[in-house]
């Protein structure tokens, strides 16, 4: 997640922008939003926060500044590991809090009862080797996909090409006519 300070230099240097000149700019710059939010709803779970996600996509699109189709997957890829492997962390923390508090207080201190916790509950859905094999793999799809993003933009190129902007929605595989608007309501 991006720190207040480089969130403020976001919105300093946003507010300098005269945003897009040319025609084709001003379209592609249009669908910013829906690309970013229909992978939000391929990826986010209803119960958390789509802004925090866009937030973070933005902060790797800034950073990374991807000019092809194969970097801006490279940069999905990226920030979908890294918003999974969030998602595991957190769900680590909840179950260790969770198997901590309902041990006996007299087994000792917190860092006993931590350790106890470790191997989770024998009524636990998902033991906690499950959940490090998450984190593992979603480490190894992040760390291998900015292997490939940096590799491809180390590459000498012989011109500077034009920010790459698709004309569907990254994240999209269904139809448009199967996907219900924002605003209307699912059946």
């Amino acid at each position: 997640m991006p720190t207040e300070k480089q969130l403020q230099a976001y919105r300093t240097n946003g507010a300098r922008s005269r945003g897009p000149i040319t025609e084709q700019g001003k379209r592609n710059s249009s669908r910013n939003g829906i690309r970013h939010g229909l992978l939000a709803q391929t990826v986010v779970l209803e119960e958390e926060s789509t802004e925090r996600f866009e937030e973070l996509f933005s902060s790797y699109l800034e950073e990374y500044r991807p000019t092809t189709a194969s970097q801006v997957s490279l940069v999905e890829t990226m920030v979908v590991a890294r918003w999974r492997q969030l998602r595991v962390w957190g769900a680590q923390k909840t179950a260790m809090d969770r198997d901590m508090k309902s041990q006996d207080p007299s087994v000792g201190p917190a860092p006993v009862r931590a350790l106890g916790a470790l191997n989770g509950l024998p009524e636990t859905s998902c033991p906690p080797h499950v959940l490090l094999r998450y984190e593992i793999a979603f480490d190894r799809q992040y760390c291998r996909a900015q292997t490939h993003l940096l590799a491809l933009q180390a590459r000498p190129v012989s011109r500077q090409p034009e920010p790459y902007h698709p004309a569907s929605p990254s994240g999209q595989t269904w139809r448009e006519e199967n996907i219900p608007l924002q605003d209307e309501p699912t059946k």
